[in-house]
């Protein structure tokens, strides 16, 4: 829908921000690691989208289509409907500024072990303010506003995450 124009590559002040000068006290492979990623991602254009017209899509009659592809259900196999997800449409309604610092660190720290459980704090490590953090991927997803934790008491939702982890193409 209405695109403003959006840098691509983050402004020199952002990359000697001090949370991309990854502290001398990490272990060096783990530093190496980190500063590998950040290169790489350093190289690559990074395209932030604005916020989704909604608006837009209503006056133009697309509102409901574009609603009804963003909304997924996960049915048993004779077709019961077990879970509906509404994660990706709260994620294209998301309106929050994009840190370009944040963003660096945290996709150059990111680390994800699909063994764990999906409830297990230490799933997903990453650094993000200058501080290492680790959560699960329920506190992940709810915290960032995919699912409600509503949701993820859902009986179905380990299924439903599940599935969605090994449906991919």
């Amino acid at each position: 829908m209405a695109r403003r124009t959006q840098r691509t590559n983050p402004p020199e002040d952002v990359i000697d921000h001090r949370f991309l000068q990854f502290p001398q006290t990490l272990n060096d492979a783990t530093r190496e690691r980190y500063v590998t990623n950040l290169s790489l991602l350093l190289t690559k254009e990074i395209d932030i989208a604005p916020s989704f017209d909604w608006d837009l899509a209503t006056r133009i009659g697309l509102a409901a289509l574009i609603q009804e592809f963003l909304q997924y259900t996960h049915s048993d196999a004779s077709g019961v409907d077990l879970f509906v997800c509404q994660g990706w449409a709260r994620l294209f309604r998301i309106q929050e500024p994009v840190y370009w610092e944040f963003l660096l660190e945290f996709y150059a720290t990111v680390s994800y072990d699909p063994r764990k459980a999906l409830d297990d704090r230490t799933t997903f490590a990453f650094r993000l303010g200058g501080v290492s953090r680790e959560c699960s991927v329920i506190e992940l997803a709810t915290r960032v506003g995919i699912y409600t934790a509503d949701e993820t008491r859902s009986v179905h939702f380990p299924t439903f995450v599940a599935d969605c982890l090994t449906d991919r193409p």
